[in-house]
């Protein structure tokens, strides 16, 4: 129960963080009053991630085990070095998407966080972080027709930049 309460609470905090950035994203002139806007998916996102935490940590409370919320002994088990690069890699991916494109940074990011948790093949690694990462942008930019970031280093190859 104790993993569970811990990481509902972060997902908590982290949901609302992410619900409360939500209204900073500016939409484009004309687009205020449509169904779909830039806001509407983290918007919704973030309600259904305070929802589903929230649930989480009252159902963590209902059935009382013996172990402490605080329990030191269960603290030391956790991993937080794993979790503290995710947390870069994810840090990293932020500042790469702009100049390296969405493509090229998801599958380091994808990469580098099965190597961050131990996956062991990496034909398996390469496969999914290549097959993810283009149908995600497929799906983005051919069925819902969002613009996905191309990537300085793209433009400067295509010679769009000089």
């Amino acid at each position: 129960m104790v993993k569970s309460r811990i990481g509902a609470i972060f997902f908590l905090i982290f949901s609302a963080f992410y619900f409360y950035k939500s209204f900073d994203i500016h939409l484009l002139k004309g687009t205020y009053y449509d169904t779909m806007t830039a806001q509407t998916f983290p918007y919704y996102l973030g309600i259904l991630g305070m929802i589903v935490s929230g649930l989480i940590l009252i159902f963590s409370f209902i059935k009382i085990e013996k172990d402490d919320f605080m329990d030191m002994k269960k603290l030391r088990t956790y991993d937080f070095k794993k979790g503290l690069y995710l947390v870069l890699a994810m840090i990293f991916y932020g500042y790469t998407i702009r100049s390296l494109g969405f493509v090229i940074s998801t599958i380091i990011f994808l990469i580098l966080g099965f190597r961050i948790l131990e996956a062991k093949s990496w034909k398996v690694i390469l496969l999914t972080s290549f097959g993810i990462s283009i149908v995600f942008w497929l799906l983005l930019t051919q069925l819902l027709g969002i613009y996905v970031e191309n990537g300085v280093i793209f433009d400067y190859f295509l010679g769009a930049q000089s």
